[in-house]
Parts: C-alpha cells; structure tokens; sequence
C-alpha cells in the first residue's frame, strides 16, 4: 500500500515535466487526441518518425535511465524509489 501511494505521489510531481506531446497514461489525453495531432502534423511536415516501444522497459539500461531520472529529478527521496522499483524482483499474484 505504502508503495503505491509513493508511485502515485512521484507521477504528481514528474507527470507536469513531460513532453506536451507525451499521450501514453496520462490523465486527460487519449490515443484519439495523438491520432488527431499525427493527422494535423501531416499536413504541415514532409517527414515522419515512427517508434516502436512495445517491451521498451523490458530492454532499457536502468543506469541510463536512473542518469536521465537524476538530470530532471533533484529530490532524494524519488531517486531512492525510481532505484528500488527498478531493481525489485518481478512478483505474479
């Protein structure tokens, strides 16, 4: 329980430093909102840039993402749980 209050106060504080293009979970936006945004851009740009990201945090170097975290984060307290969530084993229920 105490955990996931941690996660839930820790995407509070992170949530507002994300790209305004960032869609994925995020409170108020939806994959029709980004499928809209990606039409008007067609109109307006000759080139696009497609990402696959499916499994992308099964494969990420969590020490360069623990860097990327410390450069925007500069709390302790949410470096110490972004480290811990990172390296807890994996449970099924």
């Amino acid at each position: 329980m105490s955990d996931r209050i941690a996660q839930t106060v820790v995407k509070r504080i992170i949530e507002p430093m994300l790209h305004p293009d960032s869609y994925g979970y995020r409170p108020g936006r939806s994959a029709k909102q980004a499928i809209a945004v990606t039409r008007k851009r067609c109109w307006q740009y000759d080139w696009v840039v497609e990402l696959d990201i499916k499994a992308a945090f099964d494969q990420i170097d969590h020490g360069l993402l623990l860097k990327a975290v410390r450069t925007h984060i500069r709390e302790g307290w949410i470096l110490l749980y972004v480290e811990r969530w990172l390296t807890a084993p994996f449970e099924t229920a």
